[in-house]
């Protein structure tokens, strides 16, 4: 047995407890063939607190499910037992010593502390082996997860990391609790720290990247997703560019970005306070870290409405029960009057969440300063502190711009060589910032499996709240979100562009013709006909001919199209608002189909070339022959009569409201006239005795001469009654009007209808008596070609450049979900999206839950971590 080679009565008792607690017993070679020394080193560390030794302090520290055989790292078992001789067999001396008393075990002290430093420095180089043998077989893990899903090497496009899912739900929360008031509470690292104890450095390598501007520190809360992947990229959440990290281009882009972003958040009262960026990258850890300005909330003074709102932000994030709080204190200050560390107290007494980091150690240890008080710090002698766990890490040394691994190598040479953490302040796992990366990543995916099923649970109930809801309230109406309802009125405003083209043709034509000619009937009677009648029955040919070419020339081409564009108009928003009165039509949607008609008609513009092409028409037209057969005589004399009694109708409706009620009116429905209602009655009853005939034709022109203005004033004044000479001109054109359509309304009465049998030419007298019909025969053809020929423009070009404008309101609209929101703000809108939300979250929550539930959390924590085991 080995245990031969020790004569010291205390070593020798250790031993034997030692190789006790393993049963080992035989010879070296009985031990070498069924001792594992893996086995050997883990024993060591489990034994160490029943032997009261300090002696094997984690000497062999391995990463869970990393178990790793001493040949495996270039260790066999003869260099270990060598290694075991040279630390505990006494020297070859004549003298031992038997006893241990409290004034002679001086070279014994100086002996343990030389193989307390030997061991340390064996741990580092065997770490810096697994270190350097992880990064080797990164590649090789980056094509075996890039080959299990069946992508080229060369793809960036790997299925989504579980750390993606968590962060996406994390962000689906977040708009809950922002929209709706939803609590929600999941894990995620919140990084405080006094000023310029190293946030931003201990960020950066964590990422491995540099990212923070050069010149300031971030003043609102930014959320890091950190995910191992083949390849180091960058990729905002509110964008779909992709930055290469190892590109120096993309690099400084990216920190551009990054930097307007965080003046935006801080100013633009209308963004969110959080900014979200996503970081992958071999051998990161699979971890959400945001890093909280703590500033805003401890400088309560701030007033501002911007500080206010981040402010808020960071004690939202801070109050989050499940949330971890990683604490860095400065090791060179004194950590007893940090703010931060006063916060953090506030928000976790208990310090179940909360993790503190020692940094700027090398300060401490260059300036002389007590060693013993990083161990007080940890201990809690120091500071009341609370907490699940300590580290110690050295993320910076000078200058930021120096690269990122050669920090790493500073700080791994630092912690190996370094003096203070040679005394056992920390244990080894807890030192450097890879370390803690690993601790952090496993502390907080514990906390994530904790977490789900509380907030799956909580989410269940508050959907069969809603539920119920809906129910009592809505019951009828499909749960439709804001942006199912606005795609689902898109569709019926396409269709309903669509279902245009199936008007048919003589639908159009008539109602363009029926609503040219009302808009037209005014100008028609007040500029050709009655100017042209009031004459001669030549002056009615020749100057009615003049006035209707000139009025075909100008005017009707123009109305025309005005009055097509309306008649398009009123069909499209007849077919968007249909079922008006039917009991089940939903009028959610009548706000959001009315506003996109109106901007799609503001947007559209007739082509000009038909104004033109109809001009040239209608101005061949005008000198095309007369009435020929008896049809055309027949449906002048009809459109000419009624023409003229609504014209009669609309003027005697006119000079009613003139003279006001009547003396029956007055005596029965108590109404009484006016001084300007009496002023046209005493100036009506002028001009029919002065000037209107009372029987025969009416051969007065439309307008009174100065003389017969004068007469009926002087007239009017002498019996106490004082009007202008414009008054006057008004009642005599409507009195005028009454009786020229009187007689024309008589006239035609007397065409009759001619028969199929009857020949037009033979009978002169026709054309000589009733050139007036013949007048609206033309007048009435024109408006019928302009109708035949805008009815074509609108088929034939107008329907589809209507449906594409219509297609580019809608998409427009989509593009800015504000005024979507606007068109659709009904009640039940937020019940639906809430309850659509919520429901989406829990998928999200269960896929990951089950996720978590079949693979274990630890094949998630990223980083370095290996899954293979001795």
């Amino acid at each position: 047995m080995f245990t031969r080679h020790v004569s010291h009565p205390f070593l020798l008792t250790f031993l034997s407890v030692f190789l006790e607690s393993f049963q080992i017993t035989g010879t070296q070679e009985d031990v070498r063939s069924t001792v594992s020394w893996g086995k050997v080193a883990r024993g060591m560390r489990d034994r160490r607190q029943r032997i009261g030794l300090e002696l094997f302090n984690g000497p062999f520290v391995l990463p869970e499910k990393r178990c790793l055989r001493w040949r495996e790292i270039g260790i066999d078992k003869r260099s270990m037992l060598g290694f075991v001789r040279t630390a505990f067999c006494e020297s070859e001396s004549a003298e031992g010593r038997p006893h241990l008393t409290g004034d002679g075990d001086t070279g014994l002290q100086e002996r343990l502390a030389a193989v307390q430093a030997s061991i340390v420095e064996e741990q580092v180089h065997y770490q810096q082996r697994i270190f350097k043998l992880e990064k080797e077989n990164q590649e090789l893990r980056r094509q075996i997860v890039l080959r299990q899903e069946g992508h080229d090497l060369k793809s960036r496009k790997l299925r989504r990391n579980p750390i993606e899912m968590f962060s996406e739900i994390l962000d689906d929360l977040g708009n809950l609790h922002a929209e709706f008031g939803t609590q929600a509470m999941l894990p995620q690292v919140l990084v405080v720290a006094d000023p310029n104890a190293g946030k931003s450095s201990l960020l950066e390598v964590l990422l491995h990247t540099r990212i923070f501007p050069r010149d300031g520190k971030a003043q609102v809360p930014v959320k890091f997703t950190v995910c191992d992947g083949p390849y180091h990229l960058a990729q905002f959440n509110d964008s779909d560019r992709e930055f290469d990290l190892e590109n120096p281009v993309d690099l400084e882009e990216l920190r551009k970005q990054f930097e307007i972003r965080l003046k935006t958040a801080l100013t633009d009262s209308s963004v969110s306070p959080l900014v979200s960026l996503t970081i992958w990258g071999p051998g990161l850890s699979n971890i959400v870290l945001v890093d909280v300005p703590v500033a805003p909330v401890i400088e309560h003074e701030q007033t501002t409405s911007s500080s206010e709102r981040i402010r808020e932000a960071c004690q939202s994030l801070l109050q989050n029960s499940q949330a971890l709080i990683l604490c860095l204190i400065d090791s060179s200050r004194d950590s007893e009057y940090s703010k931060t560390v006063e916060l953090v107290k506030d928000f976790d007494p208990d310090g179940r969440r909360s993790i503190f980091v020692l940094t700027k150690t090398d300060l401490v240890e260059t300036s002389l300063a007590n060693p013993d008080k990083i161990r007080r710090v940890t201990d809690g002698s120091l500071l009341p502190l609370k907490a699940i766990g300590y580290y110690a890490a050295l993320p910076g040394r000078g200058p930021r711009s120096e690269p990122v691994e050669d920090v790493e190598k500073f700080e791994e040479n630092y912690f190996r060589t370094s003096k203070l953490f040679s005394s056992g302040a920390l244990k080894p796992e807890q030192l450097s910032t890879k370390n803690m990366s690993r601790g952090l990543a496993e502390t907080f995916w514990h906390f994530v499996r904790n977490s789900l099923r509380y907030q799956i649970d909580s989410l269940k109930a508050r959907k069969a709240a809603l539920e119920k809801n809906w129910k009592s309230n809505f019951n009828k109406a499909r749960v439709l979100d804001r942006d199912e309802l606005y795609e689902t009125g898109r569709m019926q405003l396409l269709d309903d562009a669509v279902r245009l083209t199936s008007v048919p043709q003589s639908v159009w034509e008539n109602e363009i013709e029926d609503r040219l000619w009302t808009a037209m009937a005014d100008y028609v009677f007040d500029n050709i006909y009655v100017p042209a009648a009031a004459g001669s029955k030549d002056d009615l040919k020749v100057v009615g001919n003049i006035r209707l070419k000139d009025w075909a020339g100008t005017l009707l081409p123009i109305k025309g199209v005005e009055v097509a564009n309306q008649t398009l108009y009123d069909r499209f928003k007849t077919l968007a608002s249909r079922n008006s009165s039917a009991k089940d039509k939903d009028s959610i949607y009548d706000n959001f189909k009315q506003t996109v008609v109106d901007e799609a008609f503001k947007l559209h513009q007739w082509d000009a070339r038909a104004k033109e092409s109809l001009r040239v028409m209608l101005l061949s037209s005008a000198e095309a022959p007369y009435i020929i057969t008896p049809d055309d005589w027949n449906g002048a004399v009809r459109f000419m009569e009624q023409a003229c009694a609504e014209r009669l109708a609309a003027v005697q409706k006119i000079i009613g409201d003139m003279l006001g009620p009547s003396s029956w009116e007055k005596w029965m429905l108590f109404r009484r006239q006016t001084l300007e209602h009496r002023n046209r009655r005493a100036v009506v009853d002028k001009l029919e005795k002065l000037i209107m005939p009372t029987e025969g034709e009416l051969t007065h022109g439309t307008d009174l001469s100065k003389d017969e203005i004068n007469v009926v004033q002087k007239t009017l004044e002498s019996q106490g009654v004082k009007v202008d000479p414009a008054f006057i001109r008004d009642t005599w054109r409507y009195l005028f009007l009454s009786r020229f359509l009187e007689q024309a309304v008589s006239r035609i009465g007397m065409c009759g209808e001619v028969s199929d049998s009857e020949d037009l030419n033979a009978q002169p007298s026709f054309k000589n008596d009733y050139s007036d019909v013949d007048l609206f025969y033309r007048i009435k053809r024109m408006i019928r070609i302009s109708s035949v020929a805008l009815r074509q423009q609108l088929t034939a070009a107008e329907l589809g450049r209507l449906e594409g404008e219509v297609k580019q309101i809608l998409d427009g609209l989509e593009r800015n979900p504000a005024r979507i929101k606007e068109y659709f703000n009904h009640p039940r809108i937020g019940l639906a999206e809430e309850l659509k939300k919520i429901t989406n979250v829990q998928e999200k929550l269960e896929d990951l839950a089950k996720l978590i539930e079949d693979e274990g959390t630890g094949s998630f924590y990223g980083g370095s971590r290996n899954d293979d085991s001795s």
